[in-house]
């Protein structure tokens, strides 16, 4: 008899599996949504941010005595995007509560957390993460009961890790809602040893593009035909890039720099010898710790995200806002001897030469003069007395005996400017000396 109650049973859950399968419709193409894992309440339990995670099983109020081998997302699916405006959309799901969604919100309890970002307009987003304060603002719903869950409204509120963090998009904190608190890391109470679970942003992304990162320091000391190009993650783990730099918009042609596939964990690329005054663009493209590539990413100034970081003038003047654009030229060398070798202190006999030279549009190094070079001396005797500062010769009377520091800086036409400077020891003056020829006594 209990044996026959048991097949009964077993042929019921087989049914109420079929007329689920049957019932439950795709919500959203979760292998598209970028937020992964599961947060956590104490009266529901887990709730999914992305099928992907999770199978089909797990989504049942009702135990079965087998297991369903459904592969994640072959029903039912769901998934929560962050875009790249940090905008939420899409829908999280709870066995109990069923779908909690970010999308499309005509209107919410609260409309201000929209100042926190922009992009985030009343019918198309319900919740923002704002990078600045690493803090997630707005809501998400419980599609079957309309209620409200306010992400920001706890001492310690929603948080996702920025891209200036080594581990970013990592989520944190806690949302409220009428069944207690949901937590989005169980490093929140201090439960992973027992209750592993966590949301993140999950493939790895790039967040961050900048250029050329090659400015006056370097441009003095290297030459100005080059460049370090720096990104940021969003996202996940790094473990090899590769950059190409090129003079088409293209990957494959007018390819003047190709590192291959570097594995490194590196967040910047040096990249040598490139033509003067020319646009390039360059393409980056990382590896995380599957083996997984990133696509290719494309440097766009024109975004939100990239930015010039150096000679800014030239990129601004060229105006293409998929490059950044090298030096018009090498910077000035500014160069200066002085005598006496030997500098005394409260004299004007300390005279100092400049042997500057400029570089033209054509690259050819040309002798500073007044009108094509600014030059400026200085020194860092606070009590000293410079004659002319701006003048390609000049004296120095110096007041401390001292070791002190002389600079020039030249400055071209193009506002390229590089300073040199020498430590002098200052000295006092050696007393003279007047023989005297000794008497006797008697």
């Amino acid at each position: 008899m209990f044996s026959k109650i048991l097949k009964l049973a077993g042929l019921f859950s087989v049914c109420a599996a079929i007329l689920l399968f049957s019932n439950i419709k795709p919500v959203s193409a979760s292998a598209l949504e970028n937020v992964r894992g599961w947060a956590n309440n104490s009266t529901y339990g887990y709730i999914s941010f992305n099928c992907l995670d999770d199978g089909y099983a797990g989504h049942f109020t009702l135990t079965f005595p087998f297991v369903f081998n459904v592969p994640p997302c072959a029903y039912n699916q769901h998934g929560v995007n962050l875009d790249a405006n940090n905008n939420f959309s899409g829908d999280a799901w709870n066995s109990v509560l069923g779908f909690i969604t970010f999308s499309s919100a005509s209107s919410t309890p609260d409309d201000t957390f929209r100042s926190h970002c922009s992009s985030c307009v009343s019918g198309t987003c319900s919740a923002c993460y704002e990078e600045n304060s690493r803090q997630v603002f707005g809501y998400m719903q419980v599609k079957t009961t309309g209620e409200w869950i306010k992400l920001d409204g706890l001492a310690i509120p929603t948080q996702i890790t920025n891209y200036l963090d080594p581990q970013p998009g990592i989520f944190s904190g806690y949302a409220t809602s009428s069944f207690g608190a949901i937590s989005f890391n169980c490093a929140n109470d201090g439960s992973c040893a027992t209750n592993n679970y966590l949301v993140k942003i999950g493939p790895l992304e790039i967040r961050q593009m900048i250029a050329p990162n090659w400015g006056n320091t370097e441009a003095c000391s290297l030459g100005a035909n080059q460049a370090i190009l720096k990104w940021n993650r969003r996202s996940g783990t790094q473990t090899g890039y590769q950059v190409i730099v090129s003079t088409a918009n293209s990957t494959s042609t007018g390819v003047v720099y190709n590192s291959g596939q570097i594995s490194n964990t590196a967040t910047q690329a040096s990249v040598s010898s490139l033509a003067y005054d020319t646009p390039y663009y360059w393409f980056l493209k990382l590896w995380d710790d599957t083996g997984t590539s990133t696509a290719w990413r494309q440097f766009n100034t024109s975004g939100t995200k990239d930015w010039i970081s150096d000679n800014y003038a030239r990129n601004l003047q060229i105006g293409n806002a998929k490059t950044f654009t090298t030096y018009k030229h090498e910077f000035p060398r500014p160069l200066f001897t002085w005598s006496p070798t030997e500098i005394t202190i409260a004299t004007t006999s300390n005279s100092f030469l400049s042997n500057s030279s400029y570089y033209n549009d054509s690259n050819t190094p040309q002798s500073c003069s007044i009108g094509l070079c600014a030059l400026t001396w200085s020194t860092s005797d606070p009590g000293a007395t410079i004659l002319s500062t701006t003048t390609a010769s000049t004296s120095i009377i110096f007041l401390k005996a001292t070791s002190t520091t002389v600079t020039l800086t030249s400055t071209d036409n193009d506002i390229y400017t590089c300073s040199t400077s020498t430590v002098l020891n200052v000295n006092y003056a050696l007393p003279l000396w007047k023989e005297v020829k000794a008497t006797s006594t008697h």
